[in-house]
């Protein structure tokens, strides 16, 4: 291993704050210092200039901060520098309109498809002196400092080129983390030409990322100084590397991107085939389309048990046939997953027929405290559950026997119902399949690869239950392979090692996972003076127990919150409430909260945030 270089295994260790990797130098005046990220300093003259600033505590006076990109834990600590700060041009309104950013939040939040930026931007603004555009020089005590447009990781994000002492160095933000290996994937969350929205856009940004780094390679640097991981002396093995690595993962995924059979065209059909479709099939004569995502299962009295909700269609269908005497009423209404296209009609179908509400239980909180998650697709209005079902429960209606279960395939808060009658067994899939595919096309859905999670969890269940066919929210009835989803077993099963490969965590769920540190609820109200409860939830994907030690960073005149501790057993998620207190005379309407975390030992800085809306008094 050359000088300077750390192994995979000392960078992580140097995340937990050990000396072993607290600083590395690459050459006389310019050494990387261990903050929550890679900070680079340059010193000149009895002067330093930072590229990228963690939270600060690199220590003295600056000169210069110059920020890569927009996430907030490149540059959480700069307002306590007190220095001149630069920028990439494309991103200056997230370092200077922080608070116009948050306070227009809501519009991403709900009805969300969009992820281009997703939120992890800073909470407060700082002044910015002076801006670049790509290749635009900068001339700093005698050194010249090139901002090159490396988008990818983000839309505008910048790498920064010096030449020190005979040494090019690249600092390169989080385009790669090592030789192979990105430091986590769901940044890449972007639309493919073609597409219209970020939502079905699963590594849409990866050949983008690619491409950065041939850009920063044409500039034949020495070593590259990611924003996350080890200081690479080999940049064009390591991108060689990753190249290789995200091309087989990508490769893999899309060989069931359900998106492909609706956004034809954008790949071409020989690379990666997918699984050829199975011939068409019928509904049964007891369940037919109404409009859009919603189904009806039809009792032989003509009372309706109706399978989503989303459309105004929906409820105008209904009442038609209501009126017509075809139906003679609405019963019940499951929900199969929470996003708006199946549950912003629910609410009005419960107050024109009366139905009731099932899910399985996990379903319930999402459903009925909607703002308080920061998911996909968001519907923000709270709908009442009447009957929450546990996994495996099974209910009988009008001769149908109706059983609940998870069923996280698109999106984690999703279940299936198995609908039996007459020997035909039939299993309502909301939008986790196509012919044949799998749609699990927006990482912010929170999909995870691994045995009893995600669509693996779902497809064993389907090989169990041993339904006769699907019911897809947005297909119809959808044929059931025994062979095709075996195949798609084993695909599952060699992509967990693939992406294990190109991620650089224990288990690569850590890095496809956008809300593994959560704050709960994600948005409240509070009155001035009133008190605010925050729950830190983590996320265990790991297989071995894991500690967390967290802090909520609040606003100033807030009431400071205790420091929480917290140990997660294995493939679990840990919950610890941490209290705060608004101000009497709050300095705004709207208050982002910040949650730092230290994880496994690993310093990750404010990795989530929560919103608080204050009311007036």
């Amino acid at each position: 291993m050359s000088p300077g270089t750390l192994s995979r295994r000392e960078f992580l260790a140097g995340m937990g704050g050990l000396a072993l990797a607290a600083e590395v130098s690459l050459a006389p005046g310019l050494r990387v210092h261990r903050d929550v990220v890679n900070v680079g300093v340059l010193e000149r003259n009895g002067k330093r200039l930072l590229i990228d600033c963690g939270e600060g505590g690199v220590g003295g006076p600056v000169d210069w901060l110059l920020c890569t990109h927009h996430h907030r834990d490149q540059w959480t600590g700069a307002p306590r520098l007190g220095c001149k700060i630069a920028v990439p041009l494309a991103e200056e309104h997230f370092f200077t309109r922080a608070e116009e950013f948050w306070d227009r939040a809501d519009a991403i939040l709900d009805h969300r498809y969009n992820f281009r930026p997703h939120l992890f931007t800073g909470r407060d603004s700082v002044q910015v002196t002076r801006t670049f555009r790509d290749g635009e020089t900068f001339e700093w005590e005698g050194l010249l400092i090139e901002a090159l447009a490396t988008p990818g990781h983000t839309d505008g994000g910048l790498s920064y080129i010096a030449d020190c002492d005979g040494k090019r160095v690249a600092f390169t933000g989080d385009l790669i983390y090592g030789p192979g290996q990105l430091w986590e994937f769901y940044g890449l969350q972007k639309r493919f030409p073609g597409m219209r929205g970020d939502y079905w856009g699963f590594g849409g940004a990866a050949e983008e990322v690619l491409a950065s780094l041939d850009r920063v390679l044409e500039r034949r640097p020495d070593v590259l100084v990611p924003s996350h991981g080890v200081i690479i002396e080999d940049p064009h093995r390591a991108v060689a590397e990753l190249k290789e690595n995200l091309h087989a993962a990508m490769d893999n995924y899309l060989r069931l991107a359900a998106w492909r059979i609706y956004f034809s065209g954008i790949f071409p059909t020989d690379r990666s085939p997918l699984l050829p479709p199975l011939p068409p099939v019928d509904y049964p004569k007891w369940i037919r389309h109404i409009a859009s995502t919603s189904k009806a299962i039809i009792a032989d009295d003509g009372s309706v048990f109706l399978s989503d909700c989303g459309d105004p269609a929906v409820v105008t269908e209904l009442e038609r046939l209501r009126v017509s005497g075809e139906i003679k009423s609405v019963d019940g209404i499951w929900i199969t997953h929470y996003h708006d296209d199946h549950t912003q009609q629910v609410n009005e179908a419960k107050r024109k027929f009366g139905a009731r509400v099932y899910v399985e239980r996990r379903m319930v909180d999402i459903i009925e405290n909607p703002r308080a998650y920061q998911m996909p697709c968001l519907f923000p209005e709270s709908i009442r559950v009447d009957r929450p079902m546990d996994e495996g429960e099974t209910i009988d209606w009008k001769g149908f026997r109706l059983t609940a279960y998870d069923f996280p395939g698109q999106t984690l808060y999703h279940d299936g119902l198995l609908v039996e009658r007459d020997g035909q067994r039939v299993f309502f899939a909301g939008d986790s399949f196509a012919n044949f595919g799998i749609d699990d096309y927006c990482s912010q859905n929170r999909c995870f690869l691994g045995a009893g999670v995600g669509y693996e969890k779902c497809l064993q269940l389907l090989l169990r239950v041993k339904p006769h066919l699907l019911i897809a929210a947005h297909w119809g009835p959808v044929p059931i392979s025994e062979d095709y989803l075996r195949r798609a077993l084993e695909l599952l099963a060699e992509r967990e090692k693939l992406f294990a490969r190109l991620l650089a965590w224990e288990n690569p769920n850590f890095g496809l996972d956008p809300a593994w540190a959560r704050c709960y609820p994600y948005r409240q109200t509070a009155l001035p003076g009133g008190p605010v409860e925050i729950e830190a939830r983590i996320s265990n994907h790991s297989s071995r127990p894991k500690s967390a030690a967290l802090e909520l960073r609040v606003p100033a005149g807030w009431e400071p919150a205790a420091k929480k501790n917290l140990t997660i057993p294995p493939r679990s998620e840990g919950k610890v409430r941490i209290r705060t207190a608004v101000p009497e005379v709050p300095r705004r309407r709207r208050h982002v909260l910040g949650l730092a975390v230290t994880f496994d030992g690993k310093r990750l800085g404010e990795f989530a945030e929560a919103i608080v809306d204050i009311l007036s008094g």
